[in-house]
């Protein structure tokens, strides 16, 4: 277990909460953040149980009150709220992309974008489950999928690129 490369992920995931962009679909706004993108590319470098510690540690940080999550937020009720399926979707889709990885490997681009591309629906899993619970299923799709689908595949072809160039023992 490398203790350095699981506080550098975790460091580089709690960082990616603070980009975001927001788009006005709410009066509050909705902001897409480079948390799933961080996630992916952690998930990616680390194995299965520097994942798992990671990303626990990521999530238990941010319901204990630090700033870790979207825009600095914190806390359960943040969970609890509409984004927490997404929140603890970043656990399992993490744990896919690691698993995958250290199960397939060397991986051709296409079947490294496919691990990707397979793990965002993992995520939209979760957060589209915990928004169908809190409201009802067209609602989690209006407010869950619907404005994020897009983005939320370039984030994952961008994960595949990123991994391609920096992690070369991965690919055939």
């Amino acid at each position: 277990m490398n203790w350095q490369k699981i506080l550098i992920g975790l460091i580089a995931i709690s960082i990616s909460a603070y980009i975001s962009i927001t788009l006005p679909i709410s009066e509050s706004g909705i902001p897409f953040t480079g948390q799933s993108l961080a996630v992916f590319v952690v998930a990616a470098i680390l194995n299965s149980k520097e994942v798992k510690i990671t990303m626990l540690s990521y999530f238990l940080l941010g319901i204990v009150g630090l700033p870790v999550f979207a825009d600095g937020t914190s806390g359960i009720e943040k969970v609890m709220g509409a984004s927490g399926g997404f929140l603890y979707g970043f656990f399992f889709a993490g744990l896919f992309i690691s698993v995958m990885i250290a199960r397939f490997k060397p991986l051709k681009l296409p079947q490294l974008a496919l691990i990707f591309l397979a793990a965002t629906l993992v995520l939209f899993v979760f957060g589209l489950g915990h928004l169908a619970y809190k409201f009802n299923f067209e609602k989690a799709l209006e407010y869950g999928l619907y404005p994020f689908w897009k983005m939320a595949i370039v984030k994952a072809l961008l994960a595949t690129l990123i991994i391609y160039f920096v992690k070369k023992d991965i690919i055939a």
